[in-house]
């Protein structure tokens, strides 16, 4: 019928709607950049951008780098290891990620062609400040993300969220995918 076809269509174009893959639904999942799949620190101490009296980025450094600073990153095996046993259980991955520099959100957006392709365009989101995600948490997903305070926003609007470091493995990521909020 007609109003089964609007349902289909309503439910396949929403990105905040459950999604079916491999016959089963389940949830995007939104993995952060900076310290989950790209290496910031790493990258930080080889140009050199960081301030000596706070151990800050100097963003103007990294401006004057341009996209090249984002684009350059070695990935974090470890998260990117997660991504692909994510990705093998049948769920759909996202990108959540934040940056103020438009050249940042060039240099993200080239080092996810290079290293996540598979990653759909409508599933990424970059947004000014990390301590904003929660603003735009998608409804029924899941935010791996290195800042705890990222973290808890996300769960504190009533979405599954993981903190991530380097001894992150799939059983962490199952333990919080299974429970119940």
């Amino acid at each position: 019928s007609s109003l089964n076809q609007l349902y289909y269509k309503l439910t396949t174009t929403n990105r905040t709607t459950k999604t079916q893959i491999k016959g089963k639904t389940t949830m995007i999942i939104y993995f952060d950049m900076d310290g989950v799949l790209a290496d910031f620190d790493k990258q930080a101490d080889k140009m050199d951008i960081w301030k000596p009296e706070n151990h800050k980025p100097d963003w103007k450094k990294a401006e004057e780098i341009g996209a090249k600073f984002w684009a350059d990153m070695e990935p974090i095996q470890e998260g990117m290891d997660l991504v692909a046993a994510v990705e093998k259980a049948g769920y759909e991955i996202g990108i959540f990620s934040a940056i103020h520099l438009d050249c940042g959100k060039k240099g993200k957006r080239e080092w996810l062609a290079k290293h996540l392709p598979q990653i759909p365009k409508k599933n990424i989101i970059i947004v000014r400040r990390g301590n904003m995600k929660h603003k735009f948490a998608v409804k029924d997903s899941m935010l791996i993300d290195d800042k705890l305070e990222n973290v808890q926003n996300y769960i504190s609007v009533g979405e599954k969220a993981l903190q991530f470091n380097r001894d992150t493995k799939f059983a962490d990521f199952e333990k919080v995918i299974n429970a119940s909020n």
